[in-house]
């Protein structure tokens, strides 16, 4: 009899384990060429183990870039079981307050470079990660008649400016900005790669130097675009969206971006009929103030966070954290949608705007803004305004770029 209870007894804990809810909270999700999805993909395989387990899906909201969603379930105190989102976000949860430590099993499907770890300790996996690289319109460049070098330099970029104001007379720019809004700010702060300048220094991130590392460099760079001509004359009041629509329509001669996006973004405008072709395009590094300077890239994409809770809810959402990143599912990414998969064992994309950008972070290097610091995600949130002024030249670059280290250093 008392076998028999140990054994109903356990019988009823596992029924109890797989008819949980887990709660995911995501930025996106990845469609493939056959309809299915990530999401979809790892349901089949993750209800195998929990098949009386549902799986309720929330969509971040991405309006401002912040972590709105996130705080608001908090505050309700409906945190999700699962976070998936930018680290540009999401490093303000990946701390041992919030996150689990994930399992051996978890850990070991994924390449080294893909674990986020904080204090030791594995609190975050990348998914599908990539870096950014300079992307070059080759079509402007066949038009103004210059060629664009791996090595080239500051002063080659603004040879080039020159050349597409004179060309095009504000109908096309030499590069993208925008200030409305922290979004996508990844894509213009890889200029201070460009000038040699560090934000933190030796991974102490308790103390920002961006002044104190030449910073105003940055901003003079910034407003000396403005002030001729070589970014929309309204860039303080444009935002990423705006910068991609424009990239999209071919009006950038010279640009932050990922391969990755690429095709999404052509194909929204081809069906909206705003080109009838994408423009060609190459992939590059920043270019660099001086020859000693060795711009490091950016790298993005999605980290996933396991919410602390009982040890069988945990085991639930890893499972389904490995569902959600097969060899198979990892492959399909990256011959689908051009993206480096982060797990052990995936296939290699063949896309050359891929090997371009990981030829970039190779030899160049990531450059340091802090990202997997907890308090990223709130310090992401304090330049735009500052770069706002810069653009409307209502700050000099030293005052704005002091007002930033200031900002940075008053988070503690």
């Amino acid at each position: 009899m008392k076998k028999l209870f140990i054994a109903l007894l356990a019988f009823m804990m596992v029924l109890g384990v797989s008819a949980q809810t887990i709660t995911v909270l995501y930025e996106g999700v990845t469609t493939f060429n056959d309809g299915t999805t990530i999401f979809s993909r790892a349901e089949k395989e993750f209800f195998k183990a929990y098949p009386k387990a549902k799986i309720n899906w929330i969509k971040i909201d991405l309006s401002d870039g912040s972590t709105l969603t996130m705080d608001a379930m908090l505050a309700a105190g409906e945190a999700p079981d699962l976070y998936i989102d930018s680290p540009v976000r999401a490093s303000k949860y990946m701390i041992p307050e919030f996150a689990a430590v994930m399992p051996k099993t978890l850990v070991n499907v994924f390449t080294p470079s893909s674990i986020f770890n904080v204090g030791g300790k594995p609190l975050g996996v990348l998914i599908n990660g990539a870096a950014q690289g300079m992307c070059i319109n080759l079509d402007i460049m066949k038009d103004i008649g210059f060629t664009v070098k791996p090595d080239w330099t500051i002063d080659d970029f603004l040879k080039m400016a020159e050349l597409v104001k004179q060309r095009y007379n504000g109908k096309k720019w030499a590069t993208g900005m925008f200030a409305a809004n922290q979004s996508g700010d990844y894509l213009i702060n890889n200029w201070y790669a460009s000038f040699g300048v560090k934000w933190y220094e030796n991974g102490n991130y308790d103390k920002a130097l961006v002044a104190k590392n030449g910073g105003a460099k940055v901003y003079e760079f910034y407003q000396l675009l403005a002030k001729n001509g070589y970014i929309p004359p309204n860039a303080a009041m444009l935002n990423d969206d705006d910068y991609a629509l424009q990239w999209s329509l071919g009006n950038y001669a010279a640009t932050a971006f990922f391969p990755g996006w690429t095709k999404p973004y052509f194909n929204t405008v081809l069906q909206q009929k705003l080109i009838d072709k994408p423009f060609e395009y190459a992939f590059v590094p920043f270019p660099k103030a001086n020859p000693k300077i060795v711009p490091g890239t950016y790298v993005n994409g999605s980290v996933a966070i396991i919410h602390k809770g009982t040890a069988s809810k945990e085991a639930m959402v890893a499972k389904l954290v490995q569902c959600m990143n097969t060899v198979e599912i990892a492959s399909l990414v990256a011959i689908e949608k051009n993206v480096v998969a982060n797990v052990q064992g995936a296939k290699l994309p063949n896309d050359k705007f891929i090997a371009q950008t990981a030829g970039i972070m190779a030899s160049n290097g990531i450059h340091d803004f802090g990202l997997s610091d907890r308090r990223f995600t709130e310090r992401r949130a304090l330049q735009f305004p500052i770069l706002q002024q810069i653009l409307n030249f209502k700050l000099t670059p030293q005052e704005g770029i002091e007002k930033f280290e200031k900002a940075l250093n008053g988070v503690k």
